[in-house]
């Protein structure tokens, strides 16, 4: 069944999907990570080292790549959004180095180097995380654009990074921990869609909003780019869940702590096969809402079909 699946995803890939994208993002990443260090604290207080230690660890850069490809889309430049690129990605790093502690998953190693906590120690990490959270509010008001469209990706930052948002996802996630189990499944199948949309969604969805309220788009565009990063960071959470068990752990880059915490998941509740199968799913869904965006959604489409290629 599941070569069938995966032949099935690779045939609806369009051909040179995958690759366009990962072109985009490896010529992204080299501007991101010039303006990341630009905005980090170049002193040499330990607070300084402890936030360069977290940002600059070789992520992917997916969330700012995303900010500037959907400015993109309304042909707003790039420089224009690069503060509002940096400040999602300095968001997504404290909720690594938070999501790392020992009071959430408890994790040793993030992206093939020891956690925070794990060099500083749970104090710095902490610390770092608030750094990190409170300088991402002041970098998104750096964006140039109008000043009503700076308000309003400061607000859908908060909005979808605060605690109707990502936090609450963190939160229903870290409480389920241990304690779920698969005798009321319509239950937790509806909470572990929460927590998708939630914890990994919200700020896939915040970038690609922020990137368009700072380029004018009409409610129409924003629509269709919130319906398209609530399917894609759910079908990235879905991924994500299967690689923590079943991928080369030096290749991901960390230990994977889902099977050890008994956590909810796509994979422990539904199996290897479905989950991927509902992860491409959302990756069709995905797609169909960025039609109205005709040529310009090319990117997007690429960007689908990476999410999904990253399980194979």
């Amino acid at each position: 069944m599941r070569k069938q699946l995966k032949k099935k995803i690779l045939s609806n890939n369009k051909a040179g999907n995958m690759e366009s994208f990962t072109n985009y993002l490896s010529k992204k990443t080299e501007l991101i990570e010039k303006t990341l260090k630009n905005f980090l604290p170049q002193d040499a207080s330990l607070i300084s080292q402890v936030m360069r230690y977290a940002v600059l660890n070789g992520g992917k850069r997916l969330r700012p790549a995303l900010v500037i490809l959907s400015a993109s889309l309304f042909n707003f430049k790039t420089e224009n959004v690069l503060p509002a690129a940096a400040a999602v990605e300095f968001m997504h790093c404290y909720s690594l180095v938070h999501d790392d502690l020992p009071s959430m998953d408890n994790d040793d190693l993030r992206r093939g180097k020891p956690t925070v906590h794990k060099k500083f120690g749970s104090a710095a990490a902490i610390l770092c995380g608030d750094a990190l959270l409170t300088e991402s509010f002041n970098l998104i008001t750096k964006s140039k654009s109008k000043e009503k469209n700076i308000n309003a990706a400061v607000k859908i930052l908060s909005c979808y990074g605060g605690y109707k948002g990502m936090i609450d996802g963190q939160l229903e996630d870290t409480l389920e921990t241990g304690k779920w189990n698969k005798k009321n499944k319509k239950s937790l199948e509806k909470k572990l869609n929460y927590i998708q949309m939630k914890k990994t969604a919200a700020l896939i969805v915040a970038a690609l909003k922020i990137g368009a309220v700072l380029s004018g788009a009409d409610k129409k565009s924003l629509a269709a780019l919130e319906n398209y990063g609530e399917h894609i960071g759910c079908a990235f959470q879905i991924v994500d869940d299967v690689l923590d068990v079943y991928a080369d752990k030096k290749l991901l880059g960390k230990k994977g702590s889902d099977l050890a915490n008994n956590k909810l998941t796509a994979l422990f509740l539904f199996g290897k096969d479905e989950a991927l199968r509902r992860a491409q799913n959302h990756i069709s869904k995905a797609k169909k809402s960025v039609e109205i965006f005709k040529k310009k959604a090319g990117l997007l489409e690429s960007l689908a079909d990476f999410v999904i290629k990253r399980a194979y």
